[in-house]
């Protein structure tokens, strides 16, 4: 009897939970009544309030519900494209061929320009770049200050960042001169 007394409130309750879609209100609704009825018959219990039991049973069965459609959407992709070819992502991940001469073309490059360093610089390249080594490292192995070797390694960079990015003479970016301007 209580669910035809309080049904109002139920009705009302359902579609606030369902955001006023009416379908799935009714569907809460019916199986919340399904559910709570076999509860008290399984369970041979006495209800004492039966709006609060009724509305707390929909509660439960709203939120069994979201468990349900969230675990579902963790299973389905439902943004996948099922016409799309799968095996692509299985392939290597391996740059593609044009992507390994361009690779190849800047590794050139750079060793070019390396090969181009006076002797003070490539000791600096291998120890920093090969070899890792800090710059207080390369400050000791060289006999200069700490704050020279950061700027010899900065300068270091930044010839390495122009032949990279301009098609250019290694020699002609540094020199014996230049060198002799970063170690003042």
């Amino acid at each position: 009897m209580s669910w035809i007394e309080d049904g109002l409130v139920l009705r009302r309750r359902a579609l606030r939970l369902t955001r006023g879609n009416r379908e799935e209100a009714e569907d809460l609704l019916s199986s919340t009544l399904v559910k709570a009825v076999s509860h008290v018959e399984r369970h041979d219990t006495e209800v004492r309030e039966p709006r609060a039991f009724l509305l707390f049973a929909m509660k439960n069965e709203y939120i069994s519900r979201l468990r349900r459609q969230n675990s579902e959407r963790q299973v389905r992709d439902f943004q996948a494209d099922v016409y799309q070819d799968h095996t692509h992502g299985l392939a290597d991940r391996q740059p593609d061929q044009e992507n390994q001469l361009r690779h190849q073309d800047a590794l050139r490059k750079v060793l070019k320009a390396v090969d181009g360093l006076t002797p003070d610089f490539r000791d600096i390249f291998r120890m920093r770049f090969c070899e890792e080594c800090s710059y207080r490292e390369i400050a000791r192995h060289l006999s200069i200050s700490e704050p020279l070797a950061r700027k010899r390694v900065q300068h270091l960079r930044g010839h390495l960042r122009s032949v990279l990015d301009e098609e250019i003479d290694p020699e002609d970016r540094i020199s014996g001169k230049d060198v002799s301007q970063v170690s003042s």
